[in-house]
């Protein structure tokens, strides 16, 4: 929007998204660096006789706004969303090596230290969050979002307008998810939930499954962090989530821009009545940010 205007990007300091946003994501999430690497002014620096010629923009607008510069296709978008997630997070990456043992730093790693965490302890550690399973080195994670009261609207309408399952983001069926991870080579590897606890059925589901449940196992609440739980699920080997989640959406957008492979949010049953994904690429999935955000917001 700022480019096809011709005019600089101005955040103030507080609010969104800098406090509402960034720094809940990220670390280190100080104005000199977005200065800097970003190229964002912040409103409190623009002389005061500018500042009444600038146009306000609500969250809104900024969601639903489609440029119309034909010279900026949607690859270049793309591109250019692989950078900033990639800035941002060399901005956390040394926000962590200068602060190691900030609570930050410690919730960013709250569940991949509870799982993988080296050192002799390690056993101790997951017996002492109830985890008697072991836990390999690759793994799976599935997130489980219930969506309150709009996840059947949402999930619905997603059916109608791409052709998901619309019970499948939200039950994960066991049959689904090993059809995903045999082809993988990953049917035998641990399989983690990060869960907003809101359909405890799909856990007992899935922990009472015959083929699934002997290697499924869900984040502690006692480590579970949104950041730590974030990633998790990024640096896992396989991502199963939600296509009409935010949280699966923002999980995939970030492991396609630091290029890991095998994020999984779509998927249906084909005329034989077997489970398939579709829309496993980085460009079919921005199709359906776009079209899914105007439908929804």
């Amino acid at each position: 929007m700022a480019r096809d205007r011709g005019g600089a990007l101005v955040f103030h300091e507080h609010g969104f998204p800098i406090e509402l946003s960034l720094r809940k994501l990220f670390l280190g999430i100080e104005r000199t660096e977005l200065e800097n690497r970003l190229g964002i002014t912040f409103f409190d620096s623009v002389e005061e006789k500018y500042r009444s010629k600038m146009k306000t923009v609500s969250q809104e607008e900024i969601y639903h706004y489609i440029s119309n510069d034909t010279n900026y296709s949607m690859f270049d978008a793309i591109e250019h969303r692989h950078y900033i997630i990639q800035e941002l997070y060399r901005i956390t990456a040394r926000e962590m090596e200068l602060r190691p043992g900030s609570p930050d730093a410690a919730d960013m790693c709250a569940s991949l230290h509870a799982f993988f965490g080296k050192g002799d302890g390690k056993g101790n550690r997951l017996k002492e969050l109830g985890i008697t399973k072991s836990i390999t080195h690759k793994y799976t994670v599935i997130h489980s979002r219930g969506l309150e009261n709009d996840g059947n609207r949402f999930m619905n309408k997603a059916q109608e307008v791409f052709g998901i399952d619309n019970r499948a983001g939200l039950d994960h069926p066991a049959d689904l998810i090993s059809s995903i991870l045999a082809p993988l080579g990953m049917k035998n590897n641990s399989i983690l939930m990060i869960t907003d606890g809101q359909s405890p059925e799909v856990v007992q589901r899935l922990s009472s499954d015959p083929v699934v449940g002997p290697i499924f196992q869900v984040v502690p609440s006692k480590v579970s962090t949104m950041t730590g739980d974030l990633m998790l699920a990024i640096f896992s080997d396989v991502f199963i989530g939600n296509p009409v989640s935010t949280f699966s959406q923002y999980i995939v957008q970030v492991r396609y821009a630091l290029g890991i492979e095998n994020s999984y949010l779509f998927a249906k049953k084909d005329e034989n009545g077997k489970w398939e994904t579709f829309c496993n690429d980085e460009t079919c999935f921005y199709y359906w940010i776009n079209l899914w955000t105007n439908l929804f917001f």
